[in-house]
């Protein structure tokens, strides 16, 4: 509502003084331009311009004050959900295809039992190895006796046979974080590979 023309030559400081950037506004004032000005008015009524002190920008999205395209990016993403295991799949040395079945698992995605139970489509009681619990990803991949005897065995063989799921392990990607965690930082991602391939 405020011409460029005023804009570009008004100073913050003359704008303030007796609310004279009131009296810059042209065009239709409506209702809702109203409401906004006295809105804006109580604003900045307890702002306190200091003498001889130069405006800045302030950027409140960092420590610094200073704009940072990390702080404006970092802030694009504040209040969504983040995706632990995304780092874990894609920044791995498996074939892709690999990393997609295990992008799957991780979104629960993948056609087991359980889900084929929810549409009401034909599937088996029981897994088919164990003939012990319903069919779900995270049986299949970590509770079923013979995924557990499967990861024993590869992981002995490069050392590291006690980080095989247990019998408290019920989730795949808890487990997989874990025995992850568990290892030195120059292992992981050959680790994070052998278990993509594992699965």
């Amino acid at each position: 509502m405020v011409p460029k023309r005023i804009v570009n030559k008004r100073t913050v400081s003359e704008a303030l003084h007796n609310f004279r950037w009131t009296g810059d506004i042209h065009g239709e004032v409506t209702p809702l331009v109203i409401g906004q000005v006295i809105q804006l008015c109580n604003i900045i009524s307890d702002i306190h311009l200091q003498i001889g002190v130069q405006d800045k920008h302030i950027w409140r999205l960092s420590s610094s004050g200073q704009y940072t395209a990390q702080s404006a990016y970092e802030t694009l993403f504040q209040g969504s959900t983040s995706f632990g295991p995304w780092e874990r799949i894609w920044r791995s040395w498996a074939p892709s295809k690999c990393r997609f079945f295990l992008w799957l698992v991780a979104h629960n995605r993948c056609w087991m039992a359980d889900r084929l139970a929810k549409r009401n489509m034909p599937r088996p009681a029981l897994c088919l190895l164990c003939d012990q619990e319903e069919e779900t990803i995270n049986h299949l991949l970590t509770t079923c006796v013979f995924a557990r005897q499967f990861w024993f065995s590869l992981l002995q063989r490069i050392g590291l046979g006690l980080l095989a799921p247990q019998p408290s392990d019920i989730n795949f990607d808890k487990w997989w974080q874990a025995a992850v965690s568990s290892v030195d930082s120059s292992r992981r991602r050959g680790l994070n590979s052998l278990i993509i391939l594992g699965a």
